[in-house]
């Protein structure tokens, strides 16, 4: 299979695949005919190992996928292979039959648009047909981008979800008792810092152990870099191979790459150096990497939000990640700028053919979550179920020695471990805490999801949660979601 390439440099539309020999002059005419109206990318040089890399990275990315049915593409294990990715990513192929010839083995059932004898020296009635039918695929799909309810990571995700992050900073459990505490709550979703596994800090001898445990009864664990440790406890010792190490060592269903904290000012190169980082990583586990994106400052040292869309746009069409990361410090100085941001970065996102769902690091204030939620973002994590404490009526946050103010409400708990913590009198106080907390994230971000199934119900949920005056300043933060 090859061709002469007309490589677009935005998202392809269109991924025409061929027999070199036998459909190059059809491939070549439908491709002109189709580029009227849609960007074209055509398969070349598929002999090579750059280019068959090319060729999976466009499928990944192309609205749909068009393969010439002829004679030689009958039986080439390249066309196979390059429609079963097509298959399995969910992109529509539109075959095109120029030749009284079988589909490749596995595909016959595809609806088939029959242009038998066309030779590709004019537009035929055929081809016209099928350029007619590609566009009417692709126009639904422009407009089909709807948002996900769960993610297959790990065991799966219910979308929006919460992680529960441990680290040894500034938290009211070491990182040992913060993952027995989320075991024995049998917490779902949990973030783990590399950092916390250096040999060298002498991590707990059942802390691996604990941490098997918890992906073996279904948890889903992520593994950050350790960066946001290093940063915070000014420690140069922690490096990339001491990442690389942990990501060998420590269980985990995804991990965040080795992020960058100061990216190059010039978007191209900070596009470049995440993308080399993110393969660099890659060859060091056999889970996703998330790509983390930082933003560029300007000279008063804010960051340039303004630069998120398009430069997270960007990484997700190289890389399509089952998440994608962006700190909240980085989307503005406040949440209704943050929210606006985010919504920006959906709507740029939902240009793609696909549905990118969004990671939002250091979020574990409620109110954040909501309104970052609303704006589009999916998963978040944060270490707030450890340092503070929730008041379940009002949903906000309080010192953690105010538990006692709210202790009472773990009598009603679903969790039989949070409702025995409130009573024991072995119970130390900061478990009891912890395990108030985690009853009241678990089930707050489940009222978050259905909320965000209607319009109305977000709403209502959002008028709950924020004050009259709040509310009106998150309408005109996010007009037409609220």
């Amino acid at each position: 299979m090859e061709s002469q390439s007309r490589e677009t440099k935005s998202l392809p539309d269109v991924c025409i695949l061929y027999a070199r020999r036998d459909a190059r002059r059809q491939a070549k005419t439908l491709a002109e005919l189709v580029s009227r109206n849609w960007s074209v990318w055509w398969d070349g040089k598929l002999d090579a190992g750059d280019y068959r890399r090319e060729i999976h990275r466009q499928i990944s990315l192309a609205g749909c996928v068009v393969p010439i049915w002829s004679a030689l593409a009958e039986f080439s294990d390249v066309l196979h292979d390059e429609l079963s990715l097509a298959e399995k990513l969910g992109t529509p192929i539109l075959p095109l039959r120029i030749q009284e010839v079988a589909a490749p083995l596995g595909f016959g059932n595809r609806q088939t648009t029959d242009a038998i004898g066309w030779t590709g020296e004019d537009a035929s009635a055929d081809a016209l047909e099928h350029v007619d039918r590609i566009s009417r695929i692709l126009e639904a799909r422009k407009t089909g981008v709807v948002r996900k309810t769960d993610l297959m990571l790990g065991n799966g995700l219910r979308l929006p979800s919460l992680f529960f992050s441990v680290s040894s900073y500034e938290t009211r459990l070491s990182p040992g008792s913060a993952v027995d505490a989320l075991n024995l709550f049998e917490a779902q979703t949990v973030l783990l810092s590399a950092y916390d596994f250096d040999p060298a800090r002498t991590p707990p001898r059942g802390l691996l152990p604990a941490v098997k445990e918890m992906r073996s009864r279904g948890a889903t664990v992520l593994l950050d870099s350790g960066n946001y440790e290093k940063a915070r406890l000014s420690d140069r010792k922690w490096t990339l191979k001491k990442y690389h190490e942990a990501l060998a060592r420590v269980p985990h269903d995804a991990a965040f790459c080795f992020d960058e904290v100061n990216p190059p000012a010039n978007p191209r190169m900070a596009i470049a150096d995440l993308l080399k980082g993110i393969e660099r990583d890659r060859r060091n586990t056999k889970q996703p990497i998330i790509p983390v994106v930082h933003l560029p400052r300007d000279r008063t040292g804010n960051y340039k939000t303004e630069t998120a869309a398009a430069f997270m746009k960007e990484v997700a069409r190289e890389t399509r990640p089952p998440l994608l990361a962006i700190p909240e410090r980085e989307l503005g100085p406040g949440i209704l700028e943050r929210a606006t941001a985010m919504r920006k970065i959906r709507e740029t996102l939902n240009g793609l053919y696909f549905y990118q769902p969004v990671h939002i690091l250091g979020t574990g204030n409620p109110v954040s979550i909501a309104l970052l939620a609303a704006a589009g973002a999916d998963t978040f994590d944060g270490l707030e179920w450890c340092r503070y404490v929730a008041d379940g009526e009002t949903k906000t946050l309080h010192h953690f020695q105010h538990y006692e103010f709210f202790r009472w409400q773990d009598a009603i708990a679903l969790s039989a471990v949070t409702r025995k913590a409130a009573v024991d009198p072995e119970a130390r106080y900061s478990a009891r805490a912890v395990f108030h907390n985690l009853e009241f994230y678990t089930r707050w971000m489940e009222g978050l999801r259905l909320a965000l199934q209607d319009g109305k119900q977000l709403v209502e949920f959002m008028t709950e949660l924020l004050p009259k005056k709040t509310m009106t300043l998150a309408r005109q933060a996010l007009p037409g979601v609220l």
